[in-house]
């Protein structure tokens, strides 16, 4: 495949971003090119022809899809739309990356997966901190033993918001904390109990409590907020050996090792982009998820999450700890 012609479907607040990202790779590498760009608002329509030159502007997804000319879509619109949006571009034959959550049922989740899979095409979940410079470097600092035995793990990931107006933290903000905590640890929680309340609103939750329970005694906090001054998204690590804070937003690393604190050189990356190039080079290599290239945010990964909010939910509904079957 000389030229790879990628649509994004969705161009609100986060969509701008990709569609801007696409647009930088397809200068940097000559074999991608931003073809096309689908928004139901006409003011998201202007940025991409104020900004790019695209060759489609659509205002519906089915347009896009039914383009021959088109070899993958990124997905970038609302979560309840994605698995039908998934599901039309896959029947499409174009490959797919889907921001999270991947969807709004693991059911769901693992259909898209099948279809990927039965179909031969990529599919990508928008699991952006696998691309972070600092957790690359945490994994590999894990994997080479510099915290011994694995104690705990905190993600904090929290930030002061308004009221969100049908959206749930666990649904919303979860994903991220439990994609970068499989990145880490290479694991899946064996158990999970969850503690959530809506203070404002009395109908979503905006802060929630995770306790997930990892093999050989470790444990995992995730702390989810949208009251808390400020946007922090950190992890922390404690082993046996040495404890170190990540910062996934300056993508820097403190640990404190032999009664002192000090910084960890991080080789910082463009996340976005880092994503993107990748997803491209998935397609290239011939990979579906299962084989080939390995594909670092593959569906199966985005459906394991899908399934975590499930459990999760459920511990919080009724009030106990969930079993991960």
């Amino acid at each position: 495949m000389d030229k790879i012609n990628v649509a994004v479907i969705g161009v609100g607040y986060w969509g701008k971003k990709i569609v801007s990202e696409y647009a930088a790779l397809g200068k940097d590498q000559s074999g991608v090119n931003l073809y096309g760009a689908c928004d139901l608002f006409e003011d998201n329509l202007k940025f991409c022809r104020d900004n790019f030159s695209i060759p489609q502007i659509a205002k519906h997804h089915k347009e896009i899809l039914t383009n021959p000319d088109v070899d993958a879509v990124h997905i970038c619109t609302p979560s309840t739309t994605h698995f039908e949006v998934c599901k039309e571009a896959l029947e499409s034959g174009k490959h797919v990356i889907v921001e999270k959550p991947m969807t709004l049922s693991s059911f769901e989740a693992l259909k898209l997966v099948d279809m990927a899979h039965m179909n031969n095409l990529v599919l990508s979940v928008g699991h952006i901190f696998r691309f972070d410079g600092a957790l690359e470097k945490a994994k590999s600092m894990m994997a080479s033993r510099f915290f011994g035995d694995l104690f705990w793990l905190k993600l904090q990931w929290t930030a002061l918001m308004p009221v969100m107006q049908g959206r749930d933290i666990i649904t919303d903000l979860a994903p991220h904390p439990y994609d970068i905590l499989n990145f880490l640890t290479d694991e899946w929680p064996l158990k999970v109990t969850c503690v959530a309340k809506a203070h404002r609103t009395g109908q979503q939750e905006e802060t929630a409590y995770i306790t997930a329970e990892l093999k050989n005694n470790a444990l995992a906090q995730i702390e989810l907020s949208w009251l808390y001054p400020g946007k922090i998204r950190e992890v922390s690590i404690m082993g046996s050996d040495r404890f170190a804070k990540i910062n996934c937003l300056t993508q820097e690393i403190t640990a404190f090792e032999n009664g002192q604190f000090h910084e960890v050189p991080v080789e910082k990356t463009n996340t976005i982009n880092a994503e993107l190039a990748h997803f491209i080079e998935c397609i290239r290599n011939g990979n579906t998820s299962f084989n080939g290239y390995p594909n670092k945010n593959n569906g199966v990964v985005g459906a394991n999450v899908v399934r975590l909010l499930e459990i999760t939910r459920n511990s919080m509904k009724q009030e106990k700890t969930e079993r991960v079957e």
